[in-house]
């Protein structure tokens, strides 16, 4: 386990590789483990990690490695080599032994074929640094159309929040915050999950079933960043959202680690009484709400 589970509020979990031996995972509460890569690889130690997970008690998923295969050759080789009904997370990324580097509409095209044949996936990763540096940026309005949620990955450190940031148009839903936390001797990557920001692991576990399983939390409602527009006061902002202004602000507290410089000086003022608390909040304070 890592020191963040104990000092910040969420879920925090491993995902383990296809390289990864059989881990102990006694005190876990989720695991997603890879189960095949491109047309060509099944990880070995995939039941294993299932099985260890069933015994933990353990909410577990599994993610396909996306290569630059024909995306429907892939969908169909992984559905036919995963367990049925277990859900999917697509892994987007560079393959560093052969140079792969799947194309956002790859992605989308075997995330729709994989539901064609029954299959469940909701969960994109696709780290900032490749959605930039690779991918050239795009708008990812298309996975959003898809029912998708966003997993970053940024190794700078969780009190950085940095994992927390909006690209492309999403805002990540899980962070994928280190690749060396050990679990019982063994490092693995983990990830955190906010979801409603409750701090009981029962309510968190079953946000994040919900999440992995439809792509949204039980309240059919999910957590997104809202940018004001200078026409709501925060009692409305939150109102709007189903939420009152102290929940607002703590889930924007917690999310982002501090307030961004609008949101900052419009509350500075009114805890100073130079601002009224019933005016509207200046346009591009940065909120996180569910809706």
């Amino acid at each position: 386990m890592t020191a963040d589970a104990a000092t910040y509020p969420g879920l925090f979990y491993p995902d383990v590789s296809g390289d990864a031996g059989s881990v102990d995972l006694t005190g876990i509460h989720a695991l997603c483990a890879k189960c095949t890569e491109g047309t060509y690889y099944i990880a070995p130690h995939y039941p294993a990690h299932v099985a260890n997970a069933k015994a933990a008690g353990a909410f577990c998923f599994a993610y396909h490695f996306l290569t630059t295969e024909n995306p429907q050759a892939q969908a169909a080789y992984c559905h036919q080599h995963l367990d049925p009904g277990m859900p999917l997370m697509v892994d987007v990324e560079t393959q560093t032994q052969t140079g792969s580097k799947p194309s956002l509409q790859q992605a989308l095209d075997f995330v729709t074929h994989f539901r064609s044949l029954g299959g469940v996936v909701h969960l994109c990763y696709l780290p900032q640094w490749y959605w930039s540096s690779v991918l050239g940026s795009p708008d990812l309005a298309a996975l959003k159309k898809l029912g998708l949620v966003l997993v970053s990955s940024d190794y700078a450190g969780y009190g950085t929040h940095a994992g927390w940031a909006a690209y492309g148009g999403m805002a990540p839903t899980i962070w994928q915050y280190t690749s060396s936390a050990s679990v019982h001797g063994i490092n693995v990557d983990f990830n955190a999950f906010l979801g409603s920001g409750a701090t009981d692991v029962p309510t968190l576990l079953a946000e994040l079933k919900a999440v992995v399983t439809t792509g949204k939390l039980p309240s059919q409602k999910t957590w997104q960043e809202l940018v004001t527009k200078g026409d709501k006061s925060l009692a409305e902002v939150a109102k709007a959202c189903g939420m009152n202004p102290a929940e607002l602000l703590r889930a924007t507290a917690v999310r982002y680690g501090r307030f961004d410089g609008v949101t900052h000086d419009f509350l500075d003022g009114v805890f100073a009484g130079t601002v009224a608390a019933g005016s509207n909040v200046p346009a591009g304070a940065r909120f996180w709400v569910l809706r």
